[in-house]
């Protein structure tokens, strides 16, 4: 220890102590006047921030957020957002000695300060939108049911196929065309004034007989089935002697003719 403290010439210093008793109580003066004393206290230490005191000396100490400077006494905060290890999932702002997380426009931070949320837009109401209204960052837009198209006022949505979207009343079939629709009929009938209804066979007279199974293993439940369908065949047809004429035959362990032509 007293060499350490010692100024050269190293060994007249020692030589000039007489025990080790000597030396040990020269050692803690040393100690108490050196170390017992607070160099941040007795002198002007110019530390900017915080001074700290060690034995017989003391350094600078800079607050969290700044960093110390080269002349050991001034304090600089320090980019937090630059070492990216602030952990901002859309941006970073510096402040003074620290920093915090901001989001783009249309998002909110979340409470852990540091993920985006987008804003619900659609949350403070539908928008007036006729179907669905949609969400976006920034905004919203509005989006219609499948099988409807948006209307050019972005809100109200019309039926791409109308015949699927109104009540048409067409009597055989209903076809959808842009912004409208039609009523059509079967081969050989014609479309009514009305444009729903359609007129019977008045064209190509035939003799038609038809040949219906009466056996038990029909039952007769399925055998009123036959008898509707007979009934609406003849429905569609201009029965007359000079016009289509109409014969019935049913069979089973014998046949048997129901009426004539």
């Amino acid at each position: 220890s007293l060499r350490a403290m010692a100024s050269p010439p190293l060994e007249e210093h020692v030589f000039l102590v007489e025990s080790f008793e000597l030396i040990q109580q020269f050692a803690k003066q040393f100690q108490d006047k050196l170390c017992g004393v607070d160099m941040c206290v007795e002198r002007e230490h110019g530390c900017q921030h915080s001074c700290i005191s060690t034995p017989g000396s003391f350094y600078c100490e800079c607050n969290p957020g700044y960093r110390l400077n080269v002349d050991g006494k001034t304090c600089s905060p320090i980019d937090a957002c630059a070492d990216g290890r602030h952990g901002c999932q859309h941006h970073c702002v510096s402040l003074r000695g620290s920093y915090s997380c901001r989001c783009r426009p249309g998002y909110y931070l979340s409470h852990n300060k540091r993920s985006c949320t987008m804003i619900d837009y659609c949350s403070f109401g539908n928008h007036s939108c006729q179907h669905e209204c949609v969400s976006i960052p920034n905004g919203h837009y509005c989006r219609c049911r499948s099988g409807f198209t948006l209307q050019p006022d972005s809100k109200s949505c019309r039926a791409t196929d109308l015949c699927n979207g109104v009540d048409h009343g067409c009597e055989f079939k209903c076809v959808s065309t842009e912004g409208s629709y039609h009523c059509v009929c079967p081969e050989g009938q014609q479309l009514q004034a009305d444009g729903k209804t359609c007129s019977k066979c008045g064209a190509g007279h035939v003799d038609l007989v038809m040949v219906i199974d009466g056996s038990k293993s029909v039952r007769p439940q399925n055998f009123e089935l036959v008898k509707q369908f007979v009934t609406r065949v003849v429905d569609l047809l201009e029965v007359s002697p000079q016009g289509t004429r109409v014969g019935l035959v049913q069979y089973s362990s014998r046949v048997r003719t129901e009426f004539p032509l």
